[in-house]
């Protein structure tokens, strides 16, 4: 059986580390692009992609993998799809689904799409960051609708288990962007607001495992994130909302001197936490995500 071949659109980050693992994997011939010809120069001499894609001609892949951020994704969308082999599979790793997936479904008519969002990323963007271990032990998420063909979720899950991810959750578009609204854009909110204290300048020497723990994911692409929470606007304001709720009590109690009751917001946190932990296993400290 001949190698699975991939085109990668985007050698980013995230583009780059799949070609890397999928040179790795050995399982896989893949075709890179990026509008940057330097780094598609880059990623062709470093032979994390086996060929360069010129942007114009058809692409034979099996499958076409959109490694950009989602307003180039949606863009490319108007006009990829008939380049594309036919019953071919498409899909995107962008952050939020519903509006990609919603968009995609209605212009593949050839092609079956997919929805994806491999849960991995690191602080620092661009090709020369990408790593072949970056989706090791992590999970990779693909979204269904009752447009979505079967056996393409099977070739996405495969493909996900090849470049080092550890399990696979399956589920809709809707339900991930409400997820996601909680567990990777509500940190994100959180740590730029704390970084934007006038203490955050003379944390040194003071800081240590919580500073660190808590501002880590403040440094982003501010272009990518004014995306990813605009497109996803319903569900981040209602998770912040409870966020300033909860806040809130924290403060009031502090303000009333209600240790009791300070006392009782700590140990809810703290019970929830174990609970967590208890129910998903241990967190080992992480690199990435």
């Amino acid at each position: 059986m001949g190698k699975i071949k991939v085109a990668i659109i985007g050698l980013g980050l995230m583009g780059g580390s799949i070609a890397k693992a999928m040179k790795k994997n050995g399982g896989y011939y893949v075709i890179g692009y990026d509008t940057d010809k330097e780094i598609s120069a880059l990623a062709k001499k470093s032979e994390s992609v086996d060929e360069i894609w010129d942007g114009e001609t058809a692409l034979s892949s099996d499958i076409t993998i959109l490694a950009v951020n989602p307003r180039v994704a949606l863009s490319l969308l108007e006009t990829l799809p008939p380049l594309l082999k036919t019953q071919s599979i498409l899909t995107d790793i962008c952050g939020i689904k519903s509006e990609i997936v919603s968009k995609a479904e209605d212009v593949c008519k050839e092609v079956y799409f997919v929805g994806g969002h491999p849960m991995a990323g690191r602080e620092l963007s661009g090709f020369k960051y990408s790593d072949a271990e970056l989706f090791f032990g992590r999970s990779y998420i693909i979204t269904k609708t009752p447009k979505t063909n079967p056996s393409a979720i099977e070739k996405l899950k495969q493909m996900a288990m090849d470049i080092g991810c550890a399990d696979v959750t399956v589920t809709t578009p809707e339900y991930h962007d409400k997820m996601i609204a909680y567990t990777s854009q509500l940190p994100h909110v959180l740590a730029g607001a704390y970084m934007n204290s006038p203490t955050s300048a003379s944390h040194k020497g003071y800081s240590a495992g919580s500073y660190h723990d808590v501002s880590r994911v403040a440094s982003v692409d501010e272009g990518l994130w004014t995306q990813l929470f605009s497109q996803n606007k319903k569900n981040l304001l209602f998770e912040l909302d409870i966020l300033i709720k909860n806040l809130e009590d924290y403060r009031s109690a502090l303000s009333d001197n209600d240790t009791d009751r300070l006392n009782n917001i700590i140990k809810t946190g703290r019970i929830l936490k174990e609970r967590d932990i208890s129910l998903n296993g241990s967190e080992k400290p992480h690199k990435f995500g």
